[in-house]
């Protein structure tokens, strides 16, 4: 097998998860409540996944109500629903950038595939690759020098907003060879980082108050220095000094243009040891070479996922050192399936860096379940992904220092188009199952009476509110007020407002 950093993922978490597995729940397929212990980043609190959530996504609400003149309104009606999470859930999504560039032959597909879309999440990945070549239909924003095609990104961030999801770009650098442009090779080192300043600022200037996050910098971990790409031998384990000096370099230029985002790095390779058997075969440069509880880099170190954990807490350590931290720490979490203990400790050892986690790549593909698995039902390994994706999403949801999730692929795990361009969908279970968790049991919606002294009390996930009331003597709730419940404020989040 030829390697790359696609068939390394996926070979990896094949070789982890093995043929055993069948759903992650339990073996008679009925999913159960899942308790688990946790520690560090969590207090040393033993909890299950329930009162977690409550402990850490929810606040206790008081409303004060009054009348124009300022007195309580008693025994008065009012509505309050949570509008949208204050937690972000999305889905890196290069299809909507795809199927915008056919233009009208995919119009009408697109139009369905965003209803859909925005009907389940809050957040949306807009990718923006510099170049990303030669196999993939990715967004390439200047391939050839000088010629822009920002057109598909734009209208993705432009429909986010308009539709009230937060937008998200992916990403901004990255130093693998085919996401740097062919013509950058000409020029010397000192040129090329103007070249990769004008795109920083081009992009990030251009959108400033419509993106708010960004992935920054993409695979670090992984990859050399802009200034060392042509030694690339992946895997390239680039020293300490020459990542945080090339990244402190990127993360100042960005905030110069938008303080007010947040900039993001991302990796992969982190949750679990790679390929206990040897499955894969190592680097782009030599196919050949053995590979044992992890892949080898040029120099034989043993490149695993505890070296590469160890590597970015002491990444940014010595970005926050310097002055240049990101905003949060992204995890891929390309992994296969992973244990409900594993990952929890993940998330318990990676906040030790300080600060905010994010899942950034989320992907549950029949592949990294086992052979076992491949030969069920497909309605049946439908099912049992859909309990996986709950299981997964339900745990990072719990801890808190994960900040937002997004997919890898959301639409084609909970969707299939059998039609190719044709707006016509069937659905999978994972829909639903995101749908129910999302707007169900992780929703607010309440109905209430004002009491004597013109109070609601009620406890709420954290988020953007409306409050709706009617006019006295009327029963229509048809007046809203809009209110934001955040978990920075002191308890309970109280609130006044006259109607």
């Amino acid at each position: 097998m030829t390697t790359n950093r696609r068939n390394f993922l996926k070979a990896t978490a094949l070789g982890l998860t093995g043929a055993a597995l069948t759903n992650p729940f339990n073996a008679g397929g009925n999913t159960r409540q899942t308790s688990f212990y946790t520690t560090g980043a969590n207090n040393g609190s033993i909890t299950n996944v329930s009162d977690a959530i409550q402990k850490i996504r929810m606040r206790d609400i008081e409303i004060q109500v009054s009348d124009h003149l300022g007195n309580p309104l008693k025994n008065h009606s009012v509505e309050i629903l949570l509008t949208k999470h204050a937690f972000l859930f999305g889905d890196c999504n290069p299809e909507m950038d795809s199927l915008f560039r056919q233009g009208s032959a995919t119009a009408e597909k697109l139009e369905v595939y965003r209803k859909v879309f925005a009907s389940t999440l809050n957040a949306v990945n807009s990718t923006c690759y510099w170049t990303e070549r030669p196999r993939n239909n990715m967004a390439k924003t200047e391939a050839f020098q000088g010629e822009y095609k920002l057109d598909g990104f734009a209208n993705t961030v432009d429909w986010g907003n308009a539709n009230g999801l937060t937008v998200k770009g992916h990403p901004l650098f990255w130093t693998v060879p085919k996401a740097v442009p062919d013509w950058m090779s000409k020029y010397d080192y000192p040129t090329q980082l103007k070249f990769l300043e004008v795109r920083l600022r081009s992009m990030v200037g251009r959108f400033k108050g419509k993106v708010k996050l960004w992935d920054a910098v993409n695979e670090m971990l992984w990859e050399p220095s802009l200034k060392n790409l042509a030694d690339r031998n992946w895997p390239h384990l680039e020293s300490l000094d020459n990542m945080a000096e090339y990244i402190s370099f990127v993360l100042r230029i960005c905030r110069e243009e938008d303080p007010d985002a947040k900039f993001l790095l991302n990796d992969y390779g982190l949750e679990k040891n790679h390929n206990e058997k040897a499955q894969l075969t190592a680097n782009d440069n030599d196919p050949n070479a053995a590979q044992e509880s992890g892949v080898r880099a040029k120099d034989g170190t043993i490149v695993n996922a505890r070296l590469q954990r160890k590597r970015y807490l002491e990444l940014v350590k010595r970005l926050r050192e310097m002055g240049h931290s990101p905003s949060g720490i992204g995890l891929q979490g390309h992994s296969g399936a992973v244990k409900a203990a594993e990952q929890i400790a993940f998330y318990d050892e990676m906040a030790q860096g300080g600060l905010p986690l994010h899942i950034t790549e989320f992907w549950a593909h029949p592949n990294d379940f086992g052979d076992s698995f491949l030969k069920l039902p497909q309605k049946e390994q439908d099912q049992q992904i859909a309990d996986y994706v709950k299981q997964f999403l339900t745990i990072a949801f719990a801890h808190p220092a994960i900040e937002s999730f997004f997919f890898w692929g959301f639409m084609g795990m909970a969707t299939t188009w059998p039609e190719n361009d044709s707006p016509v969908y069937e659905e999978k279970p994972v829909l639903q199952t995101i749908k129910d968790l999302i707007h169900k049991e992780w929703h607010t919606h309440e109905i209430l009476n004002t009491n004597s002294n013109g109070i609601v009390k009620l406890k709420g996930f954290l988020g953007d509110y409306s409050l709706r009331y009617g006019l006295q003597g009327s029963d229509q709730r048809n007046f809203g007020i809009p209110f934001k419940v955040g978990k920075f404020e002191n308890m309970p989040s109280r609130f006044e407002t006259m109607i």
